[in-house]
């Protein structure tokens, strides 16, 4: 109930609700008695009240009194009473272990309900539905899952109220079996025929990986040819007793059932599984042949290479583990294997050994044997005679065991011989580290080194015979050299270039003219190759002479540059050759040098020398002036420097040069031709004092040289 006043109004009335009043509305003012009719709620939903003043004073006050009257829920008598509503069923349609069984739900509605009447119950997948009474269930209801939640909506029909509720399907599936993996077995010879693919099997051996746990006292297994029997129950098959199979693989079905003292007698289960019967692996029994080349060479004792029989007992066939045992209890049983494979010692002659061959993907064995023969033929020794050729001269070089093949099967008919080199006699006997070519360990080895060849008859050892080694140095010659051929000389002698202190008898000759002598007379410029060959042992070198022509020097020109301090003199030659100069000065000849240039050259008369450095001769030489002038001169008739004349200038050459000689006034005192003794140091008979005089050099070549010098007494 609401209560209203209005005090400012002076007016006080009350209004409200109740269960008596019909109208909707009431007012203004007194009009009514204030109530209205009283409405029926609805959960969740909001309600509005709106009270107007028409007064023109002051507001008003709202109190809220009264009472609100609420019906009764509905309740889950299973609740109360502490009934379990979880229903139970055997998984019996389709699939006995898909979880899919029908349940009447309305068994489970009398317990709900318990007493109460106007209510009603429904059943529902979701609390969703359940709320909005949506998609009720009905039964039979099929689950299509095990532990299934199923919700209830338990409704007054009066007053419409309602709660809900939930309970659980239980469906009891099948026997929990496991789908076993295929049977494989190896073949076997128990039928007569080891490769049919045909076996016994006893099928119970299957009971456990089935159960999976399980306990076999609360399942019965058996065993059908066909799913349609093991669905009936019909042709078992007796797993207690050896079955044969008929295809291979072979398909067999499984079916299970509790026991009848379990629930759910009817409640099968089904798997199937392969028969499958796995090939054994070839083993081909077979002979090994090894010479008898260990230690006593007759006695039919040696080392064997067991494995080398592997590939021929196994027909090539991969993924196989191959044993050797000495008895065949030990073969069968897979135990005490021979370890020792590649060097195995038989203990008798012509010894059988017993061979396990498993098929290493499925296991499968085969048992066979190898008979261990020993041979006692033999090919030849060979000696292989190598020069030290390999392009360094150094005592060692890698042989080619396979040039030794001719000798070593020389003579011998028999065929499809092969040859296989090894190291040591051991590496031979056990076929072990096999190689084609070898390098020396003895510088210029004559014998000392020696490799073992092992000669095989189809895998079989024929005979086991050394190779000795054995490397000729080449011969000791000259090394390769120029030989100079003058433009004026027809030709010239070139040598072979044997090794000093030898026979020429003792070698071989070829020139690239064709020529065999040690001596050869060339007439052409370039390459002339000699091959010198050791006629002892074979080897050859060859030896290159390189003709080059050459000539004597042409002076072209000679630059002098004369009449100063320091006179130099350039030789200007052509030619073929390579060539140096040399100067003679006052008789005396300077040391050769290859500048053409000298310096530093005195006045007076010089000849010069062109040398060619490869020996054409003769010498080119020419005789020279460099002019030049002493600075004093001391006439005291002590035969030194007792005149004074210009140096480099005679009556053959620049024959028509005048020399000028004028005292420190001027005065000409003295006037000499070229060649003339020079001045004595006198005017008119009169001894000249000592002093400063001056000189005028007219020379024939055009040159005018003006200079002074001393004369002291």
């Amino acid at each position: 109930m609401l209560f209203y006043q209005s005090p400012a109004a002076g007016v006080s009335t009350v209004t409200g609700l109740n269960s008596t009043e019909t109208d909707l509305s009431e007012g203004p003012g007194n009009l009514g008695n204030g109530f209205v009719r009283a409405i029926d709620a609805l959960a969740g939903e909001e309600y509005f009240i709106l009270i107007d003043n028409f007064s023109q004073n002051g507001g008003f006050d709202l109190t809220f009194t009264g009472t609100a009257v609420l019906p009764d829920n509905p309740v889950n008598n299973a609740t109360s009473t502490t009934t379990n509503l979880d229903l139970t069923e055997c998984d019996a349609i389709g699939n006995f272990n898909d979880g899919r069984t029908n349940f009447d739900l309305d068994s489970n509605t009398a317990t709900i309900l318990g007493t109460q009447t106007n209510t009603i119950i429904s059943y529902h997948s979701t609390e969703e539905d359940a709320s909005i009474n949506n998609s009720p269930l009905t039964s039979p209801y099929l689950s299509t899952q095990n532990n299934e939640i199923i919700h209830i909506r338990i409704e007054n029909t009066i007053t419409g109220c309602f709660i809900t509720d939930t309970f659980k399907l239980i469906t009891i599936p099948g026997p929990q079996i496991a789908t076993p993996s295929p049977f494989t077995v190896c073949d076997d010879a128990n039928d007569g025929n080891d490769t049919n693919g045909f076996v016994s099997f006893l099928l119970r051996d299957k009971d456990n990986e089935i159960l999976n746990g399980l306990d076999p006292a609360n399942i019965i297994i058996t065993y059908h040819l066909s799913q349609a029997g093991a669905n009936a129950g019909t042709g078992i098959i007796n797993k207690n007793t050896p079955f044969t199979n008929t295809t291979n693989p072979q398909k067999i079905f499984v079916r299970a059932q509790y026991v009848p003292t379990q629930p759910c007698t009817n409640t099968l289960s089904f798997v199937n599984f392969d028969l499958q019967v796995d090939p054994l692996p070839i083993a081909n029994a077979i002979s090994l042949i090894q010479c008898d080349e260990y230690l006593d060479t007759t006695d039919g004792i040696t080392l064997f290479n067991l494995n080398e029989a592997n590939n021929q007992i196994t027909g090539g066939a991969t993924d196989r583990t191959v044993l050797f045992f000495e008895d065949i209890a030990s073969a069968n049983a897979g135990t005490s294997s021979i370890t020792n494979t590649n060097a195995y010692k038989n203990t008798t002659i012509n010894q059988q050994l017993f061979i396990r061959v498993t098929d290493d993907t499925n296991r499968c064995y085969r048992i066979t044997t190898l008979d261990l023969r020993v041979s006692a033929t033999s090919a030849n020794n060979a000696i292989l005679r190598l020069c030290d050729d390999d392009g360094t001269e150094d005592g060692f070089r890698e042989f080619d065991l396979t040039l030794a093949n001719p000798q070593i099967l020389g003579g011998i008919a028999t065929p499809n011989l092969t040859i296989v080199y090894y190291q040591t006699i051991a590496e031979a006997l056990s076929e072990s580290n096999p190689i084609t070519t070898i390098t020396n360990t003895n510088s210029l080895t004559q014998g000392q080194d020696i490799v073992f060849a092992r000669v095989e008859n189809l895998n079989q050892c024929f005979g086991i015979n050394q190779v000795q080694l054995f490397l000729d140095p080449l011969p000791n010659i000259e090394s390769d050299t120029n030989y100079f051929l003058c433009q004026n000389e027809p030709n010239i002698e070139i040598h072979a270039g044997l090794p000093l202190n030898s026979a020429p008898i003792d070698f071989s000759i070829l020139w690239s003219t064709n020529e065999t002598t040690e001596t050869i007379l060339a007439n052409q410029p370039g390459d002339y190759i000699v091959e010198i060959t050791n006629q002892l042992t074979g080897c050859s070198k060859s030896r290159t002479v390189t003709v080059i022509t050459s000539s004597v020097a042409t002076i072209q020109s000679i630059d002098i540059n004369d009449a100063r301090d320091n006179n130099t003199v350039t030789i200007n030659a052509e030619g073929l050759g390579s060539y140096e100069y040399a100067i003679e000065i006052h008789g005396v000849l300077s040391v050769y040098q290859d500048d053409p240039t000298f310096t530093n050259v005195p006045p007076g008369f010089h000849r010069v020398y062109v040398r060619d450095k490869n020996g054409c001769v003769p010498i080119t030489t020419q005789d020279i002036s460099v002019v030049g002038f002493p600075g004093y001169f001391t006439p005291n008739g002590d035969g030194f420097h007792d005149t004074w004349n210009v140096e480099g200038i005679s009556t053959q050459i620049m024959s028509n040069s005048l020399i000028y000689i004028f005292d420190r006034y001027g005065k000409l005192i003295k006037q000499l031709r070229a060649g003339s003794p020079g001045w004595n140091g006198t005017y008119n008979g009169q001894l000249m004092p000592s002093s400063e005089y001056w000189f005028r050099v007219e020379l024939e070549d055009g040159r005018i040289l003006n200079g002074s010098f001393a004369l002291i007494r």
